[in-house]
């Protein structure tokens, strides 16, 4: 890391000598930037590389689709310039740090993208100046930036057990489990052009269903002949779910049963149930095993966002970087 940023400053400082010896190579300012975008216009340098007016209108029309109206915006331009900014901070020290990535990978993900391209969204590219190839310029950069992270500063982080461990201990509450209840269900829908007698019809079909039930016949097939969702080919088998995964009124019913209880028929903004709780869980008490691949996770990303914040910070303070424009109102 630090021959990086001492590579930055390397290159900063012959750009600077460089500016000031040779006047006849001196950039004019950009006349357009912030108020608008001119696509030629270098709008900044950042240790010698150039960044012009249409590396923003390509930042905008990949990542902001619908936000390329904003481009006359000062804040909205100077915003975007700072992306590209670090963008150019960050490619810099990946070519530095030997990661490259191969044609054929970038040209996949431009098949990707063009594979929907419609009318529209190539006359905005058109109004905008652009090409494919800018487009593809730009994956190039970024799918280069984020191999470089994925392969020489992902590997570097590190979380030790006593760091999750103490996670763990102060986020418990985080990892109680939850009840669960295990059901099945017949459900006859609602229908918008329902009248009073089909809904009546419904409610006497489900009592008669639900009387069958309690008298001997299985569930299941029940289910299968008469329940309109498609939970009907599995006997209306719903599975274990928790609270929440459900509308309130249904889970309600489901969790007020005892094991192998059927329900009363009754209503949600479905239609009519009946439903039948086959087993439940309590919930378990916090496991740290259990939790621990979770917070390894949440922490390894947490450190990594971390990382990649100081490094960035490091390195845009190492690098020369000239904006090459005015910033008067």
């Amino acid at each position: 890391m630090k021959r990086y940023a001492l590579a930055a400053l390397a290159i900063g400082a012959a750009l600077a000598i460089g500016l000031g010896c040779s006047k006849k190579h001196k950039l004019e300012k950009a006349s357009a930037f912030p108020d608008s975008l001119v696509g030629s216009e270098v709008i900044a340098l950042v240790n010698g590389d150039t960044l012009t007016a249409k590396d923003i209108q390509v930042l905008a029309f990949i990542t902001m689709a619908g936000a390329t109206d904003s481009l006359k915006s000062r804040s909205f331009n100077t915003m975007l310039l700072d992306q590209i900014i670090d963008r150019a901070v960050f490619i810099q020290e990946a070519r530095a740090g030997g990661v490259s990535i191969p044609d054929s990978t970038v040209d996949q993900v431009m098949t990707q993208f063009t594979a929907h391209f419609d009318d529209g969204r190539g006359a905005a590219l058109k109004s905008l100046g652009l090409t494919l190839s800018d487009i593809r310029n730009s994956f190039q950069r970024d799918m280069t930036i984020r191999a470089y992270v994925e392969q020489k500063i992902e590997p570097a982080i590190v979380v030790s057990d006593a760091d999750c461990r103490a996670f763990f201990d102060q986020n418990i509450s985080m990892f109680n489990g939850v009840d669960s209840v295990h059901a099945r269900h017949i459900l006859q829908l609602y229908e918008p052009s329902d009248t009073e007698k089909t809904k009546n019809d419904r409610a006497i079909l489900m009592s008669k269903i639900r009387a069958r039930i309690v008298n001997g016949e299985k569930f299941e097939r029940l289910a299968m002949m008469y329940s309109q969702d498609g939970t009907a080919e599995r006997g209306g088998d719903l599975g274990y779910f928790a609270r929440g995964a459900m509308v309130s009124e249904f889970e309600d019913v489901a969790f007020s049963l005892r094991k192998n209880e059927i329900s009363p028929v009754f209503k949600t903004q479905f239609g009519l149930h009946i439903v039948q709780c086959l087993d439940k869980k309590p919930a378990e008490p916090a496991n740290y095993q259990n939790a621990k691949p979770k917070i390894e996770s949440m922490m390894r990303q947490r450190n990594l966002n971390s990382d990649l914040q100081n490094r960035l910070k490091k390195n845009r303070d190492a690098a020369i970087i000239v904006r090459n424009y005015g910033t008067g109102a």
